[in-house]
């Protein structure tokens, strides 16, 4: 289970007794309110925003009585007033609108293609949760140039189209954003100018996932790096109910808070943090991107209250923006493109949302789907990045991980060989491999092929287990791993999943069928059922398709050569190529229909328990209650999945690029694809 840090600001008011002042801002043109306007000290914690109707009210400590108040809002003249003129009565403060030029739109004669590009931070590992009981008008301002990735096909100037901010959490029935840009100040590098004369405020009832701000009518060109920022417009109710859930959660859970002070660019912050649990505290969690890795590649400021200082922190903003070569328009942008609302009885299009649903509530980067029905393909598609870095989008092409289910393609050459009369599944394993060490008992290929053996798994407290960085020629070779162990238990007494088991399957493979595992399994298996995007994640060899994989920090990482786990969980293949595979088990040809039922029988202990697993696959009930057989598998970079419904004839199978794809509800998808 993913357990992720949730930073919680809190503005912890000073011991001083308070003046609350009260007044409302109108715009002086036509006299209506000005909706959340900017309210505050310069330079202090002390803001706010107001309401719909103009209103506000602001406690102000007695120190800063003698302050200067600034109101200002988006496209208005900011004016200043001395806080004592509200003290003895409701000010109604006017502001003038601010008369600025859009930026001209040059005709070029030669005539381009139109490019989108996607600039900031999408990654995310948790979320803040702001929980001020007085004041208003914190936001977070994330830094965009082109950078982190690079993108070489991007030239200034461009033409803003959309901005988006990750939302980790909403626990409100709905909460109020407003995007900013800002310059970006000479002398301090923090947000400087307001850029935009325009207030753009989104409601929105989004539990997670991304919210996205069109920008398009502004046809806003871009010629050097700026800030984007998100404020928050909180109502003094929505304060109140985040204060009082806050508050007294700590008063439940006193332990899970956790306050200490770090050093950043040689200052000390603050930082206060909950355990997992605080996840239902009533507020919206912002994502963010936390730690040092983070930092190096972005700069985010946040402040508290509406004039607040700006002050860099090392969390950073989950944030992005499009931009686009050509001027947009807000019925063309490609930024903000939405799919067609799905009809209740078309599955493809429920499934499709699914996906582009949990890419935008995960930390996933990209990930592929394909389902059949009948031995028909009705959806294969692929979402989100195979490359970040380098824009490259996943297609049904791209191949993916697919980690443990490289079991079940391997059992298909069991089935082979056996059908051939040159492996004899209950043969002792020395039979094939000589070189194994004999050990206390014998032991078949068929009881490792359902985990029945006792050869052990990797250590689970030794990531050089799992993380191998040596290069095997063979299957055979790669058993010095552990050929020398001991057995865990009795061949047959237990079942203990092992993909060092499913190596040594490969060993016998190799010397049945006088071939390396790769060789025949590309000859034998894999051409035969036109699985021609299966092949061995061989990091000596330039593989085309070939997706980029993501650690769970949402970092690039490969973890080391796969060489020595091929048949247990080191193939590469698409998500159509699995579907074939499981289709081939349907109805084929290429294997013996007798042979290959055995795949889906469970095996039984020697106390005649059934395991529910049998030869390279678990078999059993799905939780709608839909008989399957099914496969999955996970590492530090991918996950995967392969469903068969055989009752239904539906096989499904799921790739995804980081191993957070393991939260993805496979078998959601099934149900949307039964019979009615």
């Amino acid at each position: 289970m993913l357990k992720a840090a949730l930073t919680v600001l809190l503005s912890i008011q000073i011991g001083y007794s308070q003046v609350i002042i009260r007044g409302k801002v109108i715009n002086q043109l036509d006299k209506k309110p000005i909706a959340f306007a900017n309210i505050g000290i310069v330079n202090t914690g002390i803001g706010t925003i107001s309401n719909v109707d103009g209103s506000f009210s602001l406690r102000v400590p007695t120190p800063n009585l003698k302050d200067t108040l600034r109101l200002s809002g988006i496209g208005f003249i900011s004016k200043n007033i001395p806080i004592q003129s509200f003290l003895t009565q409701e000010v109604v403060v006017y502001l003038k609108e601010h008369v600025t030029l859009l930026n001209g739109v040059t005709v070029i004669s030669k005539k381009e293609d139109n490019k989108t590009f996607k600039l900031g931070n999408r990654k995310s590992r948790g979320g803040t949760l702001e929980t001020d009981t007085i004041y208003a008008g914190s936001a977070t301002a994330l830094l965009i140039e082109n950078k982190n990735p690079f993108q070489k096909e991007l030239l200034f100037p461009v033409y803003l189209q959309s901005a988006s901010i990750r939302i980790f959490r909403n626990n409100l029935p709905s909460f109020k954003m407003r995007v900013r840009l800002y310059s970006v100040d000479s002398i301090t590098k923090s947000p400087g100018e307001d850029l935009l004369n325009k207030s753009v405020v989104l409601e929105s009832t989004r539990r997670n996932g991304w919210l996205t701000f069109d920008l398009s009518e502004f046809k806003y060109l871009i010629s050097k790096p700026f800030f984007v920022a998100f404020e928050r417009i909180l109502t003094k109710t929505d304060r109140d109910q985040i204060a009082k859930g806050y508050h007294d959660f700590i008063k439940k859970h006193p332990k899970r808070l956790r306050i200490d002070t770090i050093v950043f660019e040689g200052k000390k912050q603050v930082r206060q943090q909950l355990g997992y649990g605080g996840i239902d505290l009533p507020g919206t969690f912002i994502g963010e991107a936390p730690g040092e890795s983070a930092s190096k590649l972005f700069s985010c400021y946040t402040r508290k209250t509406s004039f607040d200082k700006w002050e860099k922190v090392r969390g950073i903003l989950a944030a992005t923006v499009a931009v686009s070569n050509q001027p947009p328009t807000p019925q063309t942008n490609p930024a903000i493109a939405t799919e067609k609302p799905c009809s209740e009885s078309s599955a493809v299009c429920v499934a499709i949302q699914a996906c582009n649903d949990f890419l935008d509530e995960s930390n996933v980067n990209g990930l592929q789907l394909c389902v059949s029905v009948k031995g028909e393909i009705k959806l294969s598609k692929g979402f989100g990045f195979a490359d970040i870095e380098n824009n490259l989008a996943v297609t049904p092409d791209t191949r993916f991980r697919i980690n443990s289910v490289s079991k079940s393609i391997t059992s298909a050459a069991l089935i082979k060989l056996a059908s051939e009369n040159k492996l004899d599944l209950d043969a002792p394993i020395q039979k094939y491999v000589v070189s194994f060490p004999n050990k206390k008992y014998s032991f078949s290929t068929r009881q490792l092929a359902g985990h029945l053996a006792g050869v052990r798994d990797y250590h689970e407290n030794d990531l050089s287990d799992l993380v191998r960085n040596q290069h095997y020629q063979t299957a055979t070779q790669s058993i010095q791993i552990f050929e020398r162990d001991s057995l865990l238990f009795k061949p047959g007494s237990q079942f203990h999943y092992s993909t060092f088991g499913w190596n040594l399957i490969g060993a016998v493979i190799e010397s049945a069928s006088g071939q390396s595992y790769l060789d025949y399994m590309q000859e034998q298996i894999w051409k035969p059922m036109q699985m021609m995007s299966t092949c061995g994640d061989d990091n000596t060899k330039s593989i085309s398709g070939r997706s980029k994989f993501y650690d769970i920090n949402g970092e690039k990482n490969d973890y080391g050569d796969f060489s020595y786990k091929y048949p247990g969980g080191g193939l590469l293949s698409t998500a159509e190529d699995l579907v074939k595979f499981g289709n081939e088990l349907l109805h084929g040809n290429a294997l013996n229909p007798a042979l290959t039922k055995k795949l889906f029988e469970t095996q039984f202990t020697t106390s005649n328990r059934a395991t529910g697993y049998g030869m390279g696959w678990f078999i059993g009930q799905g939780k709608n209650g839909h008989r399957i057989w099914y496969h999955a598998g996970d590492m530090l970079s991918s996950s995967s999945s392969l469903i068969i419904y055989p009752d239904d004839d539906i096989v499904i199978a799921f790739l995804a690029n980081s191993q957070e794809g393991v939260l993805f509800d496979v078998e959601k998808i099934g149900e949307m694809f039964f019979k009615k």
